[in-house]
């Protein structure tokens, strides 16, 4: 095993913890890798320490350096996204840590899938282990506070998101597949989650490869405070009342760049796309009835309260 691996990292801010990182990926255990880095117009000491880097490692690590300035974390990622030229691409951010054998394991399963299914697009992504900002564990299963499981297959994806891209290891066939289609969603992220879910096959790690930090400046934050129960009560029963046969309303509101994006997906990819994603993408057209047995019976996202899982039911 000594496939390239291309890792990308957007940069903003982020010179207090970035250290950390890059010494992460330098430990490797898997060592033939290539760090490309792209900083999104830093206004602290990132980018110095980016060039520290890039001088002592010239062969392991390239910065990429271009007027631009502050894209965004998501276009930021998708520019260098679309520059990458390696088999087996990651994303990494700048504030998490990698425990030594995650390029090794994420590789070795993902050539082993490629193995099975050869012409197929593919994302290999593993569980987490949830640390504060000094990186003491919090949580062991990042992937069990989202709410996700395996046994629902991959429609689970198409509302939700439950990986961060800094846990992810795609292939060259998902990135090509990817580009023929349109960024919709906006989350560089869940739009590569969306396409391999429409059209090719997501492979899950049941074991923590890196740690992720949660802290006060996270780029994206996957946490929010939880909400009094008694207030979770009163937003059911609004919700319920106002969207409970006004469905259409609901998906507007909270879902749809989600559908847009699965009928781009579906009008870009035609016939490699899933019955699944296609009936997805044709929700509109679906029956009321049909889809309150499908919403309980094989829903296209998974919450992780019960409160919130019923107003998807009720109302989607």
């Amino acid at each position: 095993m000594n496939s390239p691996v291309e890792i990308l990292l957007s940069t903003y801010n982020g010179e207090k913890y970035l250290s950390t990182q890059l010494d992460s990926i330098l430990q490797q255990d898997y060592t033939n890798w290539k760090l490309v880095i792209r900083d999104d117009g830093s206004k602290d000491a990132t980018l110095s320490i980016l060039t520290e880097y890039r001088n002592k490692y010239p062969d392991k690590i390239l910065l990429l350096l271009d007027t631009e300035g502050n894209l965004g974390f998501s276009c930021s990622f998708m520019k260098l996204l679309k520059q990458s030229t390696a088999d087996y691409v990651m994303y990494c951010d700048q504030d998490d840590y990698w425990l030594p054998s995650k390029i090794s394991t994420m590789l070795s399963v993902m050539l082993e899938e490629e193995t099975m299914l050869p012409s197929k697009a593919h994302i290999v992504f593993s569980d987490l282990q949830v640390c504060d900002a000094g990186l003491n564990v919090t949580s062991s299963s990042f992937l069990k506070m989202m709410g996700y499981s395996p046994s629902r297959g991959m429609r689970i994806f198409f509302l939700k998101n439950y990986v961060p891209g800094c846990n992810l290891m795609l292939n060259r066939k998902l990135i090509q597949e990817a580009m023929k289609t349109d960024n919709i969603i906006n989350l560089h992220d869940h739009w590569l989650m969306m396409v391999c879910s429409a059209v090719g096959k997501l492979t899950f790690i049941d074991n923590p490869l890196m740690k992720y930090r949660v802290h006060d400046t996270n780029a994206i934050g996957f946490f929010k405070p939880d909400i009094p129960f008694t207030n979770q009560l009163i937003l059911f029963f609004k919700d319920c009342l106002k969207y409970g046969f006004s469905n259409k309303r609901y998906r507007n509101l909270l879902y749809s760049e989600n559908i847009q994006q699965m009928k781009n997906i579906c009008e870009k990819l035609g016939a490699n796309v899933s019955k699944e994603a296609i009936a997805f993408s044709k929700i509109e057209k679906s029956n009321y009835f049909v889809r309150k047995w499908k919403n309980f019976s094989k829903p296209y996202i998974l919450q992780n309260s019960l409160l919130k899982q019923l107003t998807y039911i009720i109302c989607f």
